[in-house]
């Protein structure tokens, strides 16, 4: 029984990474009984790839800037922002939408779809996360790790895990720095975390801090490989510990959650989580290339239906 479900979900190729995204946004957004602006910004590359759009980096951000800025003038549907994108937004009242240097893993969660629907296509895995990432984020490394997040979802859906995940994400970072032209530290970083696979999750958050790699997006990154690698664990207690990191616990948890999410594939977390099934659809859609969005709800109308729900206490938790 195992291992016929076991081969159903890498055949499935990821499709729990969204969902599994969100159960570990829920645990750290700042909102509760709801996934937060983490998440929120996944959804647009989903849709993206579910429209056959190329990712290109200004569309993306003039989508992001559509949960705050409705043509309509509707209210923004944000919840919990954090600093760097409430700055993207604010930033775009004045003039276009522009990238910054910003210092902060915030934008990898939007490499996760890509990882689902390129998984078997790592070239354009690579350039769809790069893309993805710079539409907010201009530093190399983001890009890099924008790549590499998307590489262990991807690796996750066939079942990766332990060595083989850390191994195969040190191999994205440096084909990733190569599509880029640049070289960093950060491939040396992340193959340290085969040293954090059996720690629990806050041990590997002090260890990784104490590296003083001086750049939160690394220390995110290894945080990430090492947590999410563990497979000898239920997901939903590797997501809930990966919550409890000394550190960046509001990137960290939802990223491993992707990861872990990925591997397990679609299950009912144990936690209530709010649009379960629009992101189990998402997730199903896009490990099956299923390029079909016109049957699925309007994204700001999903997220402005749970705002009226939260703000009325009319949330059915299920």
């Amino acid at each position: 029984m195992n291992g016929s479900r076991h081969a159903a979900t890498y055949e499935a190729g990821g499709e729990g990474a969204l969902l599994g995204a969100a159960a570990g946004d829920m645990l750290v957004s700042g909102t509760r009984r709801a996934y937060g602006a983490m998440v929120q910004q996944m959804v647009f590359s989903a849709y993206h790839l579910l429209q056959s759009r190329p990712i290109e980096a200004e569309a993306i951000a003039t989508q992001l800037l559509e949960f705050a800025y409705p043509s309509d003038g509707r209210p923004s549907v944000y919840r919990s922002p954090s600093p760097w994108l409430a700055a993207f937004i604010e930033e775009a009242k004045l003039s276009p939408p522009t990238a910054m240097p910003f210092s902060n893993a915030g934008a990898a969660i939007r490499a996760v779809p890509i990882g689902v629907w390129f998984r078997k296509e790592p070239r354009l895995l690579i350039d769809g996360a790069i893309a993805a990432i710079r539409a907010t984020h201009t530093r190399p490394e983001s890009s890099i790790i924008g790549s590499v997040v998307a590489g262990m979802v991807a690796a996750a859906g066939y079942g990766q895990s332990g060595r083989d995940l850390v191994n195969g994400a040190v191999e994205v970072s440096r084909q990733a720095e190569q599509t880029l032209g640049v070289r960093t530290f950060i491939p040396d970083v992340i193959s340290r975390a085969t040293e954090l696979i059996a720690g629990n999750a806050k041990d590997v958050s002090v260890e990784v801090l104490s590296w003083d790699a001086n750049d939160t997006e690394v220390e995110v990154l290894a945080m990430v490989v090492a947590i999410a690698s563990r497979a000898f664990e239920e997901a939903s207690v590797v997501v809930r510990n990966a919550a409890g990191v000394v550190a960046h616990a509001e990137t960290v948890a939802p990223l491993v959650g992707a990861v872990v999410g990925a591997r397990s594939g679609l299950h009912r977390w144990p936690w209530p989580l709010p649009n379960d099934l629009w992101f189990a659809e998402l997730g199903r859609r896009l490990a099956r290339q299923n390029a079909l969005v016109e049957d699925l709800p309007d994204p700001y109308a999903v997220e402005e239906v749970l705002n009226y729900e939260l703000a009325t206490d009319t949330l059915i938790e299920r």
